[in-house]
């Protein structure tokens, strides 16, 4: 319950300024973090088909945004049938995107910048803000990293994760609603 408190707080404090991650994450929290993905980075591939076949089960209407991966068939309805070698390219391009913001996670401006270019982007692909709720795209992340982890994805470790992702959504819902704004002064705290 407290990470969508956090959460919640962290969403109505997403005005102008730029949030601080180490307000809402402690540096052992990060630690759990920076070390999981250690390990998970070693096998971007499986995580990443591992999270979207997951998501398009859990939520197939999203599987629209996704026309290159997901086939139509014959009356332009979504199929599960899946382009796999276009999907594990897309996939490992997310799970690298996640890996280059745990790698930023002690440089708030600069995560904040990096995650509001993210948004402003997904804005030309057609994905709303509410998109991004973490009941939707949490549990295929949490499945993930689940699988590859294994017993290491401890209870610490999942709520610290939840955090992070819960950050991630924030940061990249503002640029998402603000698809103007100057990631470079953002980053300056502006």
């Amino acid at each position: 319950m407290g990470n969508v408190q956090a959460a919640a707080c962290l969403d109505r404090a997403g005005g102008s300024k730029a949030q601080y991650l180490n307000k809402y994450l402690s540096p052992e929290q990060i630690q759990l973090v920076q070390d999981s993905w250690d390990v998970m980075k070693e096998d971007l591939p499986t995580l990443g088909v591992t999270v979207f076949l997951r998501l398009f089960e859990t939520e197939p209407d999203l599987k629209r945004l996704f026309p290159k991966i997901v086939r139509l068939n014959e009356v332009s309805q979504l199929e599960m049938d899946v382009d796999k070698d276009m999907l594990q390219r897309h996939a490992v391009t997310v799970m690298e995107g996640l890996g280059a913001a745990v790698e930023s996670l002690e440089d708030s401006d600069f995560l904040n910048s990096v995650l509001i270019s993210i948004g402003q982007t997904h804005v030309r692909r057609n994905v709303k803000p509410q998109m991004l709720k973490v009941s939707r795209l949490w549990p295929s992340l949490n499945h993930g990293f689940s699988q590859v982890l294994g017993a290491r994805y401890d209870t610490p470790t999942a709520d610290a994760w939840r955090r992070v992702f819960n950050y991630i959504c924030v940061q990249m819902k503002r640029g998402m609603e603000n698809p103007d704004i100057d990631t470079s002064e953002d980053a300056m705290g502006s």
